[in-house]
C-alpha cells in the first residue's frame, strides 16, 4: 500500500499555542481489499504451466468486484541468482496493457474538461502537423503515397486511442520509429515522450484518419503527448495520480533503464534447453503504449478498479471507455471489446522481457491477470487458461 500521510495537529494562526486543533487520525479505507483464497487448483495450473511451456517465471492474480481474491507467483524472477517470482514484490513490464491507463486517464481528462477528445492533435500539439498523404496497400515509397481525400477526419486523440487514425505501427510506415538503443537508454538523450516524435510524425499515415482499424503504438505515444500539453501535466504524473494514488499501486510506474529498481523480473527466452537472458533496454520513451511496469498484485489491482467506480463514473466506463465504434469495432481506448451482453474486455502485451495479459468480465465482476518474463509465451493462452480453471468449479 502507498505510505499514509502522517498529519500532525499544530497551533493556527490566531490561536493560542496551547490550543491544539483535534485531527482524526483514521485513515480513509482503500477503496479495494486483500481476501486471498485457497484454490489448490489453480495452484496446479500455474506449477504446470511453468514445467509445459517452459516458462521462467509467472504470475497469475485474480479479483471478484472490489476484492483481490488469488495472487501466485510460480518459478523464477532471477534464475541465476535463484530469486523466486513474488506476488508482491517481482516486478513485470505491462509491454501493451499501457495502453489501457493512457485510455483511462484519456477520459479522465476529457471528463475535467481539460481535453477535447474529437479536437484535432495540431491544436495541442504544436510540433504537429497531419500528413497530407497516405500508403495504399503494397506501397512502400514515397512515389506511391496518395493524397488524402478532402473532407476526410482528422487525426485526433479519440481516432489515436481506438487505432483509427492511421498513424504507423512499428514497420508499416516508412519511418523508423524506435530510436537506437543507445540513444533509448541515456537519459540525457531520452527526456521525455516527445523526444523521439520527429523520427515519424512527417512520415505518411498508413490510411486516411477514421476509415480503418490500424494498431499503432505510436499513435498511444502520441495520444501522451495530447494529454501532456493538455493538462500541464507529465503523462507519469497524470497516471500515479488518477489511477495508481485510488487504487493504492505503489509500485506502478515507468521502466526507466537508467533508474535503480530491486526485484525487476530478468527476461528469458528458451531455445529448447535452456533458459536465455533477453536484452534490457529502455521502454519509457514509448510509456504511453508499453512503457510501465509493477508487480503482479498492482496489475490486479488495476483490473479490479476497473470493474468499479473509483476511476471513472459507470456510464463514462460502460457507454465511452468500452463503447467501441466504427471502424475500430472491437477496440476503444486502449482495450478490446467483444460482446454488447455478458462482455469481454481485454488486452494483451508481448515486449522485450515480458508477456501479459488482462481480461475483465464487467457483467460477471470478476477479472484476470498474467504476468511471465518468458518471452515466448503465448497470452491469450495463459489468460485463457487461468480462466478456464477458476471457472471449472461455478
Amino acid at each position: 500500500m502507498r505510505p499514509a500521510l502522517l498529519l500532525f495537529a499544530l497551533p493556527l494562526l490566531g490561536c493560542p499555542a496551547d490550543e491544539v486543533v483535534p485531527v482524526d487520525p483514521t485513515p480513509e479505507p482503500s477503496y479495494l481489499s486483500v481476501a486471498l483464497v485457497d484454490r489448490p487448483d489453480v495452484d496446479a495450473y500455474g506449477e504446470a504451466t511453468i514445467a509445459d511451456e517452459n516458462l521462467p517465471g509467472l504470475f497469475l492474480g485474480v479479483a471478484e468486484g472490489r476484492t483481490l481474491v488469488y495472487l501466485g507467483g510460480f518459478g523464477w524472477e532471477d534464475i541465476e541468482a535463484s530469486v523466486p517470482v513474488d506476488p508482491r514484490a517481482t516486478l513485470f513490464r505491462w509491454a501493451s496493457l499501457s495502453k489501457g491507463l493512457t485510455g483511462v486517464a484519456a477520459l479522465q481528462t476529457s471528463l475535467r474538461g481539460d481535453v477535447d477528445l474529437e479536437a484535432p492533435v495540431e491544436d495541442v500539439v504544436d510540433e504537429y502537423t497531419q500528413p497530407t498523404t497516405w500508403l495504399p496497400e503494397g506501397c512502400e515509397a514515397m512515389g506511391c503515397a496518395e493524397p488524402i481525400p478532402d473532407g476526410a477526419d482528422g487525426v485526433t486523440l479519440r481516432r489515436l486511442l481506438d487505432h483509427t487514425s492511421g498513424v504507423q505501427h512499428y514497420s508499416n510506415g516508412l519511418a523508423s520509429p524506435t530510436p537506437p538503443a543507445g540513444e533509448r537508454n541515456d537519459p540525457a538523450v531520452n527526456t521525455g515522450l516527445s523526444w523521439a516524435l520527429p523520427r515519424w510524425i512527417d512520415a505518411p499515415l498508413v490510411a486516411p484518419p477514421g476509415t480503418d482499424y490500424r494498431y499503432s503504438t505510436m499513435g498511444h505515444n502520441l495520444a501522451g503527448v495530447v494529454l501532456e500539453r493538455a493538462s500541464g501535466r507529465s503523462f507519469a504524473e497524470l497516471v500515479d495520480t488518477w489511477i495508481a494514488d485510488p487504487l493504492d499501486m505503489d509500485t506502478l510506474g515507468p521502466d526507466l533503464h537508467w533508474e535503480a529498481r530491486e526485484r525487476r523480473a530478468v527476461g528469458y527466452g528458451y531455445d529448447g534447453g535452456d533458459f536465455l537472458p533477453d536484452g534490457d533496454s529502455d521502454v519509457s520513451w514509448k510509456l504511453p503504449g508499453g512503457g510501465f511496469l509493477s508487480t503482479g498484485e498492482d496489475l490486479t489491482r488495476w483490473c479490479a478498479g476497473l470493474l468499479g467506480d473509483r476511476l471513472l463514473p459507470e456510464e463514462a466506463r460502460d457507454d465511452v471507455l468500452w463503447a467501441p465504434v466504427a471502424p475500430a469495432n472491437a477496440y476503444s481506448f486502449g482495450f478490446g471489446v467483444r460482446g454488447d451482453t455478458d462482455r469481454r474486455v481485454s488486452h494483451t502485451g508481448a515486449q522485450q522481457k515480458a508477456r501479459t495479459a488482462v481480461l475483465v468480465l464487467p457483467d460477471q465482476q470478476r477479472c484476470f491477470a498474467v504476468m511471465t518474463n518468458g518471452i515466448d509465451a503465448s497470452p491469450s493462452e495463459l489468460i485463457g487458461g487461468l480462466e478456464a480453471v477458476w471457472t471449472a468449479e461455478d
